[in-house]
């Protein structure tokens, strides 16, 4: 992606979220658009931890506190997705930004040898998941808006 269209997806993603504060009439605060930003700039998943890492290497003052706050209300306002991939971490879920993502599913791969520690997570659509998803609709006669599916192992020898 290029510069000037990460720039047009950041100015949507921090309208999304004051639109989203204004209606919940929660406090706009430059923390939450700093913490925004961060996390659309990464390209991977991420957990609290990371976050906070990453934030204090430059210098934002910034909680752990206000970081787990922040992230349930990207979390509702449909901003990130949350994901719980089985690892042995402080934090056990993971995040990864939704706002422009489409569906997709993971493929965790953990080292050899470890209490699942992850060596890899794979992102993968397959179009045989949403003849799957279909199908589960017209069986029960429902309208599936997200699904979430893991596959885990370790690599072959």
């Amino acid at each position: 992606m290029n510069a000037k269209q990460k720039e047009t997806n950041l100015n949507i993603i921090k309208e999304v979220l004051r639109k989203y504060l204004q209606d919940k009439k929660f406090r706009n605060t430059p923390e939450r658009y700093t913490i925004l930003e961060e996390i659309y700039n990464m390209d991977h998943h991420f957990n609290v931890d990371d976050l906070y890492l990453i934030m204090m290497k430059k210098k934002y003052h910034v909680s752990k506190a206000t970081i787990y706050n922040t992230i349930e209300i990207f979390l509702d306002a449909g901003l990130i997705r949350k994901h719980q991939f089985g690892e042995k971490t402080q934090t056990s879920s993971s995040y990864e930004k939704s706002y422009f993502d489409k569906q997709h599913d993971h493929l965790v791969i953990y080292k050899k040898n470890s209490d699942k520690e992850i060596e890899e997570i794979i992102e993968f659509c397959d179009p045989r998941i949403q003849g799957i998803k279909e199908a589960i609709e017209e069986a029960f006669g429902v309208n599936i808006d997200t699904h979430s599916l893991y596959f885990y192992g370790t690599k072959k020898d």
